[in-house]
């Protein structure tokens, strides 16, 4: 079993946005559930507050965090900006569903919804990156294969002329 020390490096390693999206989604959510189900009043100056703090949260949380990143050099500028702008069209496309679920009358599997919603965004990017990644990797070896023939048919002509 491995120690502390070590089970803390690996798991400060982690993708850390997935999870801080999702709480930030799932306290949104939670808020205009339970005023959804009745379970807490909608009423008064604190509650119109609330609501949209709670609406904005989860587009807060996601450029605080890309922002950081970027003030403090974990990532380029253009890394930050495309970071932030894909998570926040995530979680963009993951509220409109769970709100497009929660005003069809079924409020309780909103959260549900808009975390599978995010899954699949999820899955679909990595799917295509992982393409990507294997087109280029078999260009490259296209690129090697062509090259180190080009040696082995100069080879000859070398040792020839060393000959001579």
């Amino acid at each position: 079993m491995p120690d502390f020390d070590t089970l803390v490096k690996k798991y400060t390693h982690r993708e850390k946005s997935a999870l801080v999206d999702s709480i930030a989604l799932g306290l949104s959510w939670a808020d205009e559930v339970s005023v959804g189900l009745g379970l807490m009043e909608d009423a008064g100056l604190l509650a119109d507050v609330l609501d949209h703090i709670s609406t904005a949260l989860p587009f807060v949380v996601v450029i605080v965090q890309e922002g950081g990143k970027v003030l403090f050099k974990k990532k380029t500028r253009e890394a930050g900006v495309q970071d932030a702008g894909y998570r926040l069209m995530k979680s963009g496309a993951a509220m409109g569903a769970g709100a497009a679920v929660a005003a069809a009358g079924m409020a309780g599997a909103a959260l549900p919804v808009a975390v599978t919603v995010r899954l699949l965004i999820d899955r679909v990017r990595s799917r295509k990156f992982t393409g990507l990644r294997v087109a280029q990797r078999i260009q490259r070896v296209q690129s090697l294969r062509s090259r180190r023939e080009r040696q082995l048919r100069l080879m000859p002509s070398y040792l020839s002329a060393l000959d001579a």
